[in-house]
């Protein structure tokens, strides 16, 4: 074991991540780490492990490395062509089944599929469609959808497109929120790993409002009426996007959810006639 504490030393891992990425090395649980101090790697064990810790020293998320993540109880496979699932997201997963008589929705922006997937698995009679502009990342929403074995219609397009013909009781979207010039700023620790997912995912414009101010622009123009909109969105953004919504949906009530740590994280739009 002497040889594995070097290499946490070595490369400055967190405990966590360290135990994450010994453990999906050798096909275990956490638990299974702690209850047999007494391992040893085998030489390619070895070698794959300082593989993985030079790659996290330098910022790739434990995510990609591992190729899973978490989200609402359920494990989903993830790769660099989708967003890394977060616990923030689930906020929309919650206030969907907080709406009754719901019989359809639509995720717009599905990436790995965790909230259309969350969805249907927790609602099997659920008609649920996700739609997602990248042909890759449905390509790993599928994958999911098949892990969990859950019935999803799956649509290639931009936004609302696919289903401006559909009646949908809800849209659900976790859009790109981030303002471009970000892209140039991502030095703090905490969110360097950004520069490893997706930017089409991330990045949205001055503001990072271009996608919000489309999506409503395409409700109004396919003149789709849900009775319930969730969007995620930045901690700054909630009275901006709360103006577009007004100006493109004023039939409409909004409110703001904030997450766990007290920031605004979701727009909720309810249509009130």
């Amino acid at each position: 074991m002497s040889k594995i504490k070097n290499l946490k030393k070595k490369y400055k891992i967190s405990n966590l991540d360290f135990d994450c990425l010994l453990g999906h090395v050798l096909k275990c649980e956490r638990a299974f780490l702690y209850t047999h101090p007494e391992i040893e790697l085998t030489g390619p064990q070895l070698k794959k492990l300082q593989a993985l810790l030079k790659r996290r020293a330098q910022g790739e998320p434990v995510a990609y490395l591992v190729g899973r993540k978490d989200f609402f109880g359920l494990d989903f496979i993830v790769n660099k062509n989708v967003l890394i699932p977060r616990p923030e997201t689930e906020i929309l997963v919650e206030e969907v089944f907080k709406k009754n008589n719901i019989k359809t929705v639509a995720d717009i922006g599905t990436g790995s599929g965790c909230i259309a997937i969350a969805l249907a698995k927790t609602k099997p009679n659920l008609k649920v469609y996700a739609i997602d502009i990248s042909s890759a990342a449905l390509k790993i929403a599928k994958l999911n959808a098949k892990k969990h074995q859950v019935k999803i219609k799956f649509l290639q397009g931009n936004l609302l497109e696919p289903i401006k013909n559909k009646k949908i009781d809800v849209l659900v979207a976790n859009l790109p929120y981030l303002d471009t010039k970000l892209r140039g700023l991502r030095i703090k620790l905490e969110t360097r790993g950004l520069k490893f997912e997706p930017a089409r995912a991330l990045y949205a414009g001055p503001k990072g409002l271009n996608c919000f101010l489309k999506f409503f622009q395409q409700i109004k123009k396919y003149g789709l009426t849900p009775k319930k909109i969730l969007l995620e969105i930045g901690y700054s953004q909630a009275k901006e996007i709360k103006k577009i919504a007004q100006k493109h949906l004023p039939n409409y009530y909004s409110e703001i959810k904030n997450d766990l740590a007290g920031f605004n994280r979701a727009v909720i739009l309810t249509r009130v006639n």
